[in-house]
């Protein structure tokens, strides 16, 4: 009984393990997907530089708290809720890194974002973002949720798709 017990065990693990492979192999390609949103904004006449600042910012800030949410073991799905539920908190914090690279040289945005970045990683570690951004909307509700991630994901679906068809999960 204890043997078998031991083996549900494992494979509940291993499941789990399985799952968050998956969950970040996603991530990355949502994220990726995001990246290439943004700069194929950039290429839009008269708005693209801005919407390129915009999309840089939040995804400097998704990056930053990644690395704190996956210590909080948060699920995607809950990372993106939160993220474009909470947009503006997210431009503002990523804004600073974004604002080397758009008035620097490529050398000295390059030095100044490699001090930054670890800077910010962190401060959204140490931070407590939820609290605060309650406390902020307990004030005023301005702010709906943002939609950011849907085209990314909306791209990342299909390549999903083809790769579990491909190499269908074993049981």
């Amino acid at each position: 009984m204890s043997r078998r017990r031991g083996h549900q065990q494992f494979s509940c693990s291993r499941s789990s393990f399985t799952r968050g492979i998956g969950e970040n192999l996603y991530s990355v390609i949502v994220i990726g997907a995001f990246f290439a949103e943004a700069f194929v904004a950039s290429f839009i006449p008269y708005v693209g530089q801005l919407l390129y600042f915009v999309l840089l910012s939040w995804l400097y800030a998704y990056y930053c708290f990644e690395y704190k949410w996956g210590l909080a073991q948060w699920s995607l799905e809950r990372r993106l809720v939160f993220f474009e539920t909470n947009w503006a908190f997210f431009s503002g914090f990523g804004s600073p890194c974004v604002l080397a690279t758009f008035f620097f040289s490529p050398l000295v945005s390059t030095g100044v974002t490699a001090i930054l970045y670890p800077l910010f990683v962190l401060i959204a570690t140490a931070s407590d973002p939820e609290k605060s951004i309650a406390r902020v909307k307990r004030d005023s509700s301005l702010f709906p949720r943002l939609p950011i991630f849907y085209l990314a994901n909306s791209c990342s679906l299909p390549i999903v798709r083809f790769f579990v068809s491909r190499f269908p999960a074993t049981r």
